[in-house]
């Protein structure tokens, strides 16, 4: 009887140690799978930020437009595309007294400006190939984006009911240069690897060197997978 279960107790330690093994075979297997599909999914990402990318600057600059530096018509040096650069030219010229016809009113610390004459006035400084049907919305998404703080009022204006917005002119200015001067912390001339226009700096080429690095995992996780059995 004692000899049986000893027996019984090397098959049940037998049993569990293979269970153990298994187990942990399992939770490897899921983790290699679980970062594998993580790292397909932002591969996936950057593919279509980069076409959207190519796309942009072949509209903006042609042929030319793809080549890292060049973007004829495109503000790269900032990251804005062409319309949040008109809103924010806008914005820094009504904060400075300039363009006064189009304000609802005026006065020291603020300006009131209607969200369509904004709208208008932004479109006036952008090139037909530019526009593409932005609205009151999307103006109110470039304000909030760049975290301008304006406060929206609702006016009858000749009769129809028309949204206000009031704009601290300090603080308004101090985000508007500060969004422009981010875009030119190198300045102009500026030779080496963090002058604007540099390999590094280009959207194009940094979305490349992140796709050439995701593959790299991706290869080095299938190799893995590959050892322990998995089918990839």
């Amino acid at each position: 009887m004692a000899e049986f279960l000893d027996k019984l107790k090397v098959r049940i330690d037998k049993g569990l140690t293979t269970v153990n093994v298994k187990s942990k075979e399992i939770i490897e297997r899921q983790k290699i799978r679980l970062h594998l599909s993580e790292l397909e999914a932002e591969r996936k990402m950057i593919f279509q930020d980069l076409g959207k990318l190519a796309y942009g600057q072949y509209k903006s600059g042609g042929a030319q437009g793809l080549i890292p530096g060049h973007a004829p018509g495109a503000a790269p040096e900032s990251g804005l595309d062409l319309w949040e650069e008109s809103v924010l030219d806008v914005l820094g010229k009504l904060c400075s007294g300039e363009l006064p016809s189009v304000l609802f009113e005026d006065a020291a610390k603020q300006f009131k400006v209607t969200a369509k004459t904004l709208c208008e006035e932004v479109e006036k400084h952008l090139p037909d190939s530019e526009k593409k049907g932005q609205n009151i919305q999307w103006l109110g998404r470039v304000l909030g984006k760049f975290k301008i703080a304006a406060k929206k009022v609702s006016k009858r204006i000749d009769g129809e009911r028309e949204t206000v917005y009031v704009f601290d002119k300090q603080k308004t200015l101090a985000v508007v240069e500060g969004v422009k001067s981010a875009g030119r912390a190198v300045k102009p001339g500026k030779a080496g690897k963090d002058a604007p226009g540099a390999p590094g700096n280009d959207p194009i080429t940094a979305a490349c060197s992140k796709l050439a690095e995701l593959e790299s995992k991706i290869e080095k996780l299938r190799k893995e997978m590959k050892k322990i059995g998995e089918k990839v």
